[in-house]
């Protein structure tokens, strides 16, 4: 769970240095503010999601 909440940190911080907002973020992947919002909220029941994100912005 540790892993999944630091995952989840590093997208937020990743997102804050490029000066994204979570609604962009969202029509960039093409899903819903609010789904998007709920995979960051509860990280741990989207895994996939959670590694998807990560792949694509190709965050370290």
């Amino acid at each position: 769970m540790a892993n999944v909440q630091d995952a989840k940190k590093r997208i937020l911080q990743h997102f804050d240095s490029k000066g994204w907002e979570i609604p962009d973020v969202a029509s960039a992947l093409g899903i819903s503010e609010q789904y998007l919002r709920r995979i960051l909220n509860k990280p741990e029941e989207h895994l996939k999601q959670i590694t998807d994100i990560i792949s694509y912005y190709k965050i370290r």
